[in-house]
């Protein structure tokens, strides 16, 4: 059985440049989007940063599941093959 960790490091290998400039896209705006209730700035923004945080965040989830469950088919091959 995959875990956790197994998972996420085979997940992230298969990510390219462009998931890895989403995912940090997400992260930042994550970031700005706890500034923005503490900065005046970033208010007249805050929908923007909203979407970005939430795409960002369900593109990079929707990309683990991906991939995890890509894992977990190959296991499963292995396992009718008899190849533990």
């Amino acid at each position: 059985m995959c875990n956790l960790i197994k998972n996420s490091l085979s997940a992230a290998r298969k990510f390219t440049a462009l998931d890895f400039s989403i995912f940090k896209l997400y992260v930042w705006s994550s970031g700005v989007l706890f500034g923005a209730y503490f900065s005046t700035f970033f208010t007249k923004y805050i929908a923007i940063v909203w979407v970005a945080a939430v795409g960002g965040g369900l593109f990079t989830l929707y990309k683990v599941i991906c991939y995890c469950s890509s894992c977990k088919k190959k296991e499963l091959e292995r396992e009718s093959k008899g190849d533990m």
